[in-house]
């Protein structure tokens, strides 16, 4: 998976799932469903819920056909910010102390070069955000393929929140910092 927007897009309609309803991935890379408030799971996604489109609600889904309807794109946008801003950042940034606490030790500055462990870490450390990100537009009835168009659309329009969020997803994801939080966490830990 990249943050970079695909080139041509076909992408087909994901399961409108129900509220209350998620999907998720288990550690072979299945995707499963889960109901958070009852703790029903299942293999198949549940019987979709009607999709209501209402002002400030979540962004109406794609049709069965994978038509997406007109103007799309800026609420799916703020449906990702809004999960991203208010429940996501703290979560990613607990998990970004549990990921650098577990292989900070791996990073070695004083070598000044980058070694290929590097970058497969800062891969694994992207892909639970993405796993996250792809789980949630599930939710909504959007592809991460879907995702990508919009915020590119809404970032060439100069949408504030949406340059806000990029800002932030860049800091969060990119490599050289990654690199430079692990540097600092290895430090830390040598000096407790």
């Amino acid at each position: 998976t990249s943050w970079e927007p695909p080139a041509a897009v076909a992408p087909p309609a994901a399961p409108v799932l129900p509220e209350g309803w998620a999907a998720h991935q288990d550690a072979e890379g299945r995707v499963f469903y889960a109901n958070a408030s009852t703790g029903e799971t299942s293999w198949e996604p549940p019987a979709p819920a009607p999709a209501p489109l209402e002002p400030g609600g979540s962004p109406a889904p794609a049709a069965a056909d994978g038509v997406l309807p007109a103007g799309w794109e800026e609420p799916l946008v703020e449906a990702v910010k809004t999960w991203f801003m208010q429940s996501e950042m703290e979560a990613l940034v607990h998990e970004a102390v549990a990921f650098a606490d577990r292989y900070c030790d791996e990073f070695e500055p004083e070598l000044q070069e980058h070694k290929l462990v590097y970058t497969q870490r800062h891969k694994e450390f992207r892909q639970l955000f993405e796993d996250k990100l792809k789980a949630f537009l599930a939710t909504l009835g959007y592809t991460p393929e879907h995702f990508y168009i919009a915020f590119e659309k809404c970032v060439e329009k100069q949408d504030q929140g949406a340059m806000e969020m990029a800002g932030i997803m860049w800091c969060c994801l990119d490599y050289e910092f990654f690199c430079n939080i692990m540097c600092e966490r290895k430090r830390d830990k040598l000096r407790a």
